[in-house]
């Protein structure tokens, strides 16, 4: 009876020991794709902030294009108003010249009008009689008269000059008036821009600062997914449990098509950028296949059986201490975390989840399970199975 619970003890310890590791990377795995969910989600928020504030900056954008436009008018207004005071102001002395030519004009004509009235007759009687005869006398009354009218003339002339040009010191005022008033209108509407364009800089700055609030998020996320992912690394480093040895070559994942080969849409090796969230760096092989059984290419053991960022439905198998084969965006599971598994067992259906363009299988081989150690899976099969390989 001792002898049967001491064998029971002992197939439990050995089965935590093959097992423990796979539930601890699990556990890690789950922890990892918790914190890249959230990561997911504050990515999100923060694009969302950025989106908005790109839309007010473009909104800033347009107002000071408006308010470049309105100081450019007033600018071209100030001019006119500076040009339009010149001419007033020329005006203004033109008509001070004019009123004391006037006044010396007319100050002459009084005078000489007042000393020809004093004189009166006297005068027209010297004249008379100073006269060599009467059309002499005729002669010089007709130009004093002449004179008086020259002077009558002149004075009207000069205020003739006077009113007009009062009258065009007055338009001038006016047109310097309405365009005062325009600038006035447009100094007021360049006002309410600025102060538009204060209230949406202020949104700026708020959405700003939203951003670097969920940066230090994002790097928080960033930091706390390479911890666990440290976790997942560790566990699979440590996951002794499975003494499994691998020799020879790797069998290929899925079936040879009907076609008698398999084609490689993307292979080991630098890329151009599929679709968005990729890597450039590809260093895997994408068999171009549709909802395809997949199979273990050796024996092994499965370290994770779910979900990963960018990989979408993920196994990893490990077939010793130096080898681990991943599979990466799969429809199903056909195995869970723990499980032991055969060469050519059914292990999953390939799909199209995660960052991917399409349905395929993403085959990866990893020499210590970590990410870092990903090689060339074209290393690991054989001569046959690579010659029915078609690279696109």
């Amino acid at each position: 009876m001792k002898r049967k619970i001491v064998s029971i003890f002992l197939m439990v310890i050995l089965l935590l020991t093959v097992t423990m590791p796979a539930i601890f990377a699990q556990t890690a795995q789950e922890k990892k794709q918790e914190l890249e969910n959230k990561l997911n989600d504050v990515k999100d928020a923060k694009q969302e902030v950025t989106t908005k504030k790109n839309s007010v900056l473009d909104e800033i954008g347009e107002l000071d294009s408006q308010i470049e436009e309105y100081e450019t008018e007033i600018t071209k207004l100030n001019k006119k108003i500076t040009d339009l005071k010149k001419s007033i102001d020329k005006n203004e002395k033109e008509i001070k010249k004019l009123e004391k030519e006037f006044k010396e004009k007319e100050e002459a004509f009084v005078e000489r009008m007042v000393a020809i009235y004093e004189d009166g007759q006297t005068t027209y009687l010297d004249m008379l009689l100073s006269s060599d005869n009467i059309v002499s006398f005729i002669s010089s009354y007709y130009m004093i008269s002449e004179l008086a009218e020259a002077d009558k003339a002149m004075m009207d002339s000069i205020q003739q000059q006077q009113s007009k040009i009062e009258e065009t010191k007055k338009e001038l005022e006016n047109e310097k008036q309405e365009i005062v008033t325009s600038k006035n209108k447009i100094e007021e509407k360049t006002k309410t821009l600025n102060n538009a364009k204060s209230s949406k800089q202020s949104k700026v700055n708020s959405l700003t600062a939203q951003e670097k609030k969920l940066q230090a998020q994002i790097d928080e996320f960033n930091s706390a997914i390479k911890e666990a992912q440290k976790e997942i690394d560790k566990a699979i480093k440590n996951s002794s449990g499975y003494q499994g040895s691998f020799s020879g070559t790797l069998s290929w994942p899925v079936s040879t098509s009907s076609y008698g080969y398999n084609i490689i849409t993307s292979g080991y090796g630098r890329r151009d950028q599929p679709t968005a969230g990729a890597s450039t760096s590809h260093k895997a092989l994408d068999i171009g296949i549709s909802y395809q059984t997949v199979y273990a290419p050796a024996d092994g053991y499965i370290v994770t059986a779910g979900w990963q960022s960018g990989y979408g439905n993920f196994i990893m198998i490990k077939h010793s201490n130096s080898l681990y084969t991943c599979y990466g965006h799969l429809s199903g599971y056909k195995v869970s975390s723990g499980q032991t598994v055969t060469r050519g067992q059914a292990i999953a259906t390939s799909g199209n989840t995660g960052v991917s363009t399409g349905p395929h299988l993403h085959f990866e081989v990893r020499t210590n399970g970590s990410y870092d150690s990903r090689v060339n899976p074209l290393n690991y099969i054989s001569d046959s199975v690579y010659s029915k390989l078609i690279f696109w």
